[in-house]
């Protein structure tokens, strides 16, 4: 979960507030906040409560929710093909495992796509937090979850597990595959 971010949230009251050449007394005395308090607010010094929130947000007449919305609009990111990032996650049997991030910044998931070489696999089984969703773009590849039966996955299929699972992929393919990749679990690389 992001935290809430004070100094936006006083930049937008403060920007409502001059939309309607409202002085901060002028709104302290609608609002029945000190216009003290309104002034470190719009500053980001101080965290409102949600009653002062609420009293100030109903003198500008703006809803309260709308200040967390349009901070919302903060996390909305698009990546173009050519700024995708790529890399070499790992060898397998002398081949590059090669990830191309297509999900930038700090989110709360991450996502790429994974080109898998024929006849490699992912190594050893992995386990950490989070959630991972796979989507097989091309070609087959079988996910091995610890203690259950493979699962081969062929062009179009999806898996979904809790990552605490160990888990591991084989392609036993002449063919390389490519795997979309989407995790809930802290990205480094």
């Amino acid at each position: 979960m992001s935290e809430i971010n004070l100094e936006k949230i006083g930049n937008t009251l403060k920007e409502h507030r001059l939309k309607q050449s409202l002085s901060i007394r002028e709104v302290a005395s609608k609002s029945k906040v000190a216009a003290s308090t309104i002034s470190q607010i719009e500053t980001g010094k101080t965290s409102p409560n949600l009653l002062t929130l609420k009293a100030i947000c109903d003198a500008l007449n703006v809803p309260v929710f709308s200040l967390l919305l349009e901070e919302e609009n903060d996390n909305i990111r698009l990546v173009k093909k050519n700024e995708q990032q790529s890399f070499v996650r790992n060898m397998s049997n002398g081949k590059a495992l090669i990830e191309s991030l297509i999900t930038q910044g700090n989110n709360e998931m991450w996502a790429a796509i994974v080109d898998v070489p024929a006849k490699t696999d992912s190594g050893d089984y992995a386990r950490h937090g989070g959630e991972e969703f796979v989507f097989v773009l091309k070609g087959s590849v079988i996910y091995d979850l610890e203690n259950r039966d493979p699962y081969v996955l062929n062009e179009n299929d999806t898996l979904y597990y809790p990552n605490h699972i160990g888990h591991r992929w084989v392609n036993i393919n002449d063919q390389n595959t490519q795997i979309l990749l989407v995790s809930t679990s802290p990205y480094k690389f």
